[in-house]
């Protein structure tokens, strides 16, 4: 398994440039920049998702072990980006556009998005009722369409991403102009969210990176001070970064961020805070890094370009391949899978750029 995140180094590594001495990559924030590094986490999760198919008695070789191990470790740490360039990006639309952005949220984020994964779930029930002969009963597939339940997909990142946007629609038409009470009151209804998912018996995965989104949204907001800091000169930005990064190391004690549901004991609220801890000097680390590091890779760029799709329907071909008895061969699973997923990715991204013409069709009429 290692093998393939090898290549994933290896072309991180090819297109990888660093900023000379005393300058920095200004832009390193941009949709660009964030694109790619979610690009190099989702060929992760990728990889993760596919070695749960393949089962841990398949991996035994020489090469299985390190990835094992590397997999333990990253753990949740492959979507925390997703959720904190997402409310960065969020953040600074709203900084740009005002209210009239926000305004449009429902129809423009939160819509696109649910009728989106409402095809795809459309995608899974064709799969389960006609080629791998999975049943599920209504209700599941009732409660899939808001991310609640799974049929087969990947589920509870949907269900906080649409709950996330429904906080923040809210929050800044509650306040409107004032950035900071609306970040504020998102950050509220955030842990509240954390905390109604805990007390439902919902898996610690399901919420344990929530705080990841309203952490972009406080990192929009403090950007410029965090730039004029560490911007400063080299030995300013290298205390900061190895100061991140020890900080990192420190709190991974507790990487796995799990929660005994059954365990009231006061630690359990300790252990869960040096987990968010965790994650979020991990994300300070990789900021500051993208600060100096700079990647450019037609390659990650692509998966960048189909982000959503890519982590969608990946489970798709998955599936089909293991009911076919191909999951035994670890190499040959991962990459039947990986080139089914790109040919769906390639299909469903062209089908939704039409389809949005059409739903969205009034709307540009009007605008024009």
């Amino acid at each position: 398994m290692i093998i393939f995140v090898l290549i994933l180094l290896a072309i991180i590594c090819s297109g990888m440039t660093s900023a000379k001495k005393g300058e920095f990559f200004s832009d390193y924030m941009s949709p660009k920049n964030t694109s790619t590094i979610n690009a190099i986490f989702s060929v992760l999760i990728f990889i993760s998702h596919a070695t749960n198919y393949i089962g841990n008695d398949n991996l035994t070789g020489v090469l299985d072990g390190p990835y094992v191990s590397l997999k333990v470790f990253l753990h949740q740490l492959v979507v925390v980006t997703y959720l904190f360039f997402s409310g960065f990006g969020i953040m600074e639309s709203i900084k740009k556009k005002g209210t009239d952005y926000v305004r449009a949220m429902p129809k423009q984020r939160l819509f696109r998005l649910w009728y989106h994964y409402v095809i795809v779930i459309i995608l899974y029930a064709i799969m389960n009722i006609f080629i791998i002969h999975k049943e599920y009963d209504l209700k599941t597939y009732i409660l899939s369409l808001i991310g609640y339940t799974s049929v087969g997909n990947s589920n509870w990142y949907l269900f906080v991403t649409f709950a996330l946007y429904i906080f923040v629609i809210l929050s800044f038409l509650i306040f409107k102009k004032n950035k900071i009470l609306a970040t504020a009151l998102v950050c509220i209804l955030s842990v509240g969210f954390i905390v109604f998912e805990r007390q439902i018996g919902l898996p610690t995965q399901n919420y344990n990176t929530v705080i990841c989104f309203p952490l972009g949204m406080i990192f929009s907001l403090v950007k410029p001070y965090f730039d004029k800091i560490l911007m400063k000169n080299d030995l300013i930005w290298f205390t900061g970064f190895t100061a991140s990064v020890g900080l990192f190391a420190f709190f991974s004690r507790n990487r796995l961020g799990l929660v005994d549901l059954d365990n009231h004991r006061l630690d359990i609220i300790e252990d869960f805070v040096s987990y968010e801890l965790f994650i979020t000097f991990a994300l300070v680390m990789i900021a500051i890094a993208m600060m100096k590091i700079n990647i450019k890779s037609s390659i990650l760029d692509w998966f960048g370009e189909h982000i959503f799709s890519f982590f969608i329907l990946q489970r798709i071909p998955m599936l089909i391949v293991r009911e076919f008895g191909l999951a035994r061969n670890s190499y040959v699973f991962i990459i039947l899978s990986f080139f089914g997923t790109v040919v769906m990715c390639m299909f469903y991204d062209e089908a939704m750029a039409r389809l949005d013409k059409i739903v969205f069709k009034k709307r540009e009429k009007k605008k024009a």
